[in-house]
């Protein structure tokens, strides 16, 4: 299987990359113009009907017609698709961001810099900004473990495609990832049992009373404001994001030592099948769950880790012994109404999980049940640990 990560360099952005960004703008929207007109829907009619126009307006390399082409195609699709579905009233696509993909055969890599055709036998030479992340990648590429894909630009980032054949074999063992709002709780048949307190949810409240104090000045200092909401929200981008990588860095390395393949569950749409009043709308949509899993995704994929998904209904609501209902009996405990069968919330959704994959559970994990004292021994706080110390600590979460 093909993986594909693509990893951002900065430049210094010139005249000439500006104009051709612009350039590349304007064929978008010619793209999209001409397929509306002719009312086309496959690229290879658009660059057919496109390509002699298109060489009277702009003198670029031809490729650079291909890949507006396949922008427009992109950008038209997905407007159709949310047309049907009533979410777009009127109007028509319109390209507005400065960007550009290109096409492999206009691009040439050296790890340093990058050489793009703009026509034939004249190249336009960015010189690229990286630091030891981007370093680990170039110097794969160098020894043959990655391949270039296409590459896109715009006004302050480069970003290269590596992309690299993994081979997702059958793991030894499976292991179910719940993802909440305050933990994220991890369970195999072995049984073994990780369990990460993060710490998002109290990021995100934190900076919502910032904002909400921030917001009282608008009426009177409304620039002040609007910069301080800015800088303060860009704040809280920053720490989710590196969170949600320090969390995925953890689950994969715990899988990858234990040959584990990932079970999760499939949330997509979650926000519109929960009935929520205002209190609970801030939390629900600033809930990182798909995030951090794409995150684990794409890290485990990278290590030959296969991810499978699942339907989570009835994960939280189901006894993992016997299929019956299971009611809420205390703080964080469910319980059987039919076998009297007891456990933590987050455990019995990873049980459920599991079961439904048809991974064998074993009695022992059935009969298995955090206690608080256990509970509170083995659970760490992401954020108040270094990522070293958290990997060093593995040996705590096996019970």
């Amino acid at each position: 299987m093909e993986i594909t990560l693509s990893v951002a360099f900065s430049y210094d952005i010139t005249p000439q990359i500006e104009k051709m960004l612009k350039d590349f703008r304007d064929m978008v929207n010619f793209c999209i113009e001409k397929s509306l007109q002719l009312n086309i829907t496959s690229y290879a009619k658009l660059r057919k009907n496109v390509y002699e126009e298109w060489k009277q307006k702009w003198d670029y390399s031809t490729h650079f017609c291909h890949s507006a082409c396949r922008v427009a195609t992109s950008m038209l699709k997905s407007w159709r698709r949310l047309k049907r579905k009533g979410k777009i009233k009127g109007g028509k696509p319109v390209a507005r961001k400065l960007f550009i993909q290109l096409d492999p055969q206009l691009v040439k890599f050296d790890g340093k810099m990058l050489r793009i055709s703009v026509k034939p036998r004249r190249f336009l030479y960015i010189p690229l900004k990286y630091g030891e992340y981007q370093q680990k990648y170039i110097d794969a590429w160098k020894r043959g473990e990655l391949r270039i894909g296409e590459v896109t630009i715009n006004t302050k980032k480069v970003l290269i495609p590596f992309r690299k054949d993994v081979d997702l074999t059958n793991p030894k063992d499976w292991i179910a990832i719940d993802i909440n709002e305050s933990n994220v709780t991890c369970v195999s048949s072995n049984p073994h049992v990780l369990r990460i307190e993060h710490g998002l949810r109290t990021i995100h409240t934190t900076y919502f009373e910032i904002r909400r104090r921030i917001q009282k000045l608008s009426k009177y200092k409304p620039i002040t404001s609007k910069r301080l909401i800015e800088k303060y929200s860009g704040r809280e981008k920053k720490k989710t994001h590196d969170l949600c990588h320090k969390i995925a860095k953890i689950i994969v390395d715990f899988a990858k030592k234990h040959n584990l393949g990932i079970i999760m569950e499939n949330l997509k749409n979650i926000r519109k099948k929960i009935k929520y009043g205002r209190n609970l709308n801030r939390r629900l949509h600033s809930w990182n769950f798909r995030k951090l899993q794409f995150f684990i995704e794409y890290k485990a994929k990278l290590n030959g880790i296969p991810v499978v998904y699942i339907n989570p209904k009835g994960t939280s609501s189901l006894c993992p012994r016997c299929g019956g209902k299971i009611a809420p009996n205390g703080q964080r405990v469910l319980k059987c109404r039919k076998c009297g069968y007891e456990n933590d919330r987050d455990i019995v959704a990873c049980l459920n999980m599991l079961r439904m994959r048809g991974v064998p559970v074993p009695p022992e994990s059935l009969s298995m049940k955090l206690r608080k004292e256990r509970n509170s021994s083995r659970r760490l706080n992401v954020t108040a640990y270094s990522l070293n110390h958290l990997e060093e600590r593995t040996d705590l979460w096996k019970f």
